[in-house]
């Protein structure tokens, strides 16, 4: 309780930079997020202070996992207040919809006119994404001792992927590290995006959700209607979103040799390149242009890949090959450690090498084949684990397919948007591809993909880990 009163303390933090936003604009957004930050600080302060004398020096593994399930939870519980207040969604759930969208760096959104949203909201949407692309915890242990020796458990428990990131011996001074790279970067974006010809509000919205890999635009269209100028930086700044932040420290560091020998950070961009390289020969149309064919190829492949979701044209119209091959990154995704989502691009070679170190060991009965991964051996434990997430990710979206046609959806429809909200990319393939949205979906397929935001974030285990009787039985 004391850990969840302390992120609702700052997360009403932030929602006083959105009313402060919402008082310079005059908008009609004033009063929904007053009484948003006022309920959320009210709540926060009574539970950072439950117990008070009693110190929590360690958290382990077991209350990690259930802290940070509930956190992301409970974030996006008031986290919908200000769209519900204001009475910009028909309902709370739909509120609550938006934001676990936004939390999770899905920009699934149930809102079909974006343009019409005051700029406190628009930019309280933005900041969800902000806020979840880098992590919640990751935020805290930066500038709060209150974790003590636990903040490894909710590191290790919220981070995406099986490499963590770890970039010092001491988490406080790891979480420090990653939120400074975090903020540099979207303040350059920010910069960037304002001298290529974005508005002040525009660039730092923008450059919110595309360094968290987050996508919500404050645009109806997203960034169709931008510059091509402004589309070649946003491409720019998405690439470092998929990037862990340990590379970007040895960057920042001037270590290339560490990045250059990095196989995972290698076939992020191969993918890139082959993936743009393919869909522009499949989609090349003479009516656009050489120019603008290779822009919308490259943009929406980094777009998916980084799981960012903007869009810059109607991939709709592109067929079956260019659109296969979009699926197939939403379903990879980028790097561990990243803000992205999908099953992380390392997964994807251990996977590869797992197979074909099974095809040898079937004519090299006695033969020792370690399995390595930039050669060092890989312990039979992580390719468990490994097999067991892919294992998981694939059930929960052959799950979610099935259920969702059985309510109503085609299955170009239900799978698109399966994966897309598993993968926490957002936009899908049929009516809500593209430039549709989710607001026509009926309530108990709008549940699934809430779930499917909700798990794909903290990548299946840390949520369905508390659903093992197991986890119980033992007292924390």
């Amino acid at each position: 309780m004391r850990v969840i009163g302390i992120l609702l303390t700052l997360e009403a933090g932030f929602m006083l930079l959105s009313l402060c936003v919402a008082i310079a604009y005059g908008g009609n957004d004033i009063l929904p997020l007053s009484l948003s930050t006022g309920i959320t600080m009210m709540v926060g302060l009574t539970l950072r202070f439950f117990k008070r004398r009693q110190r929590i020096t360690h958290i382990d593994p077991k209350l990690g996992f259930m802290i940070v399930a509930m956190i992301w939870l409970v974030m996006s519980v008031f986290g919908a207040l200000p769209y519900f207040l204001g009475g910009y969604t028909l309902s709370y759930f739909d509120a609550f919809f938006e934001s676990m969208s936004g939390f999770s760096t899905t920009s699934a959104t149930i809102i079909t006119n974006v343009e019409a949203l005051p700029n406190g909201i628009l930019f309280w949407r933005s900041l969800t994404n902000w806020i979840g692309g880098v992590g919640i915890v990751v935020i805290v242990i930066s500038f709060i001792p209150f974790f003590g020796g636990g903040g490894m458990s909710l590191f290790a428990a919220e981070v995406t992927g099986p490499n963590k990131g770890k970039l010092s011996p001491h988490i406080k001074t790891t979480g420090k590290i990653i939120v400074a790279i975090y903020v540099s970067l979207t303040l350059i974006a920010a910069l960037c995006l304002w001298i290529g010809g974005m508005t002040p509000f525009d660039a730092v919205c923008h450059a919110f959700a595309t360094l968290s890999s987050g996508g919500f635009s404050t645009k109806n269209t997203s960034i169709s209607l931008f510059s091509p100028l402004i589309q070649y930086i946003l491409v720019f700044f998405m690439i470092p979103s998929g990037i862990n932040f340990p590379i970007m420290y040895y960057a920042i560091k001037g270590r290339f040799r560490k990045i250059v020998i990095n196989e995972e950070f290698k076939v992020y961009i191969y993918a890139i390149l082959v993936a743009t390289g393919v869909i522009f020969l499949l989609t090349y149309d003479t009516s656009l242009g050489l120019e603008a064919s290779f822009r919308h190829s490259l943009f929406q492949t980094v777009s998916i890949i980084t799981s960012a979701g903007f869009i810059s044209y109607d991939y709709a119209i592109w067929g079956t090959s260019a659109s296969l091959i979009l699926l197939l990154l939403m379903f990879s995704g980028a790097m561990s450690g990243s803000t992205t989502g999908g099953l992380k691009i390392i997964r994807i070679i251990i996977l590869f090498k797992n197979a074909k170190q099974i095809i040898k060991r079937s004519f090299h009965k006695r033969a020792v084949l370690p399995l390595k991964f930039e050669k060092q051996i890989v312990e039979p434990r992580v390719v468990h684990n490994v097999l067991i997430v892919f294992l998981l990710f694939i059930i929960t979206f052959v799950v979610a397919v099935l259920a969702l046609i059985g309510m109503g959806l085609d299955l170009e429809e239900a799978a698109g948007a399966s994966v897309s909200c598993l993968s926490n990319m957002g936009t899908g393939f049929g009516d809500i591809g593209a430039f549709g949205d989710y607001s026509t979906i009926p309530y108990s397929a709008k549940a699934i993909f809430i779930s499917l935001m909700y798990l794909g974030r903290l990548e299946l285990v840390t949520v369905l880990v508390l659903f093992m009787p197991s986890f119980w039985k033992s007292s924390f």
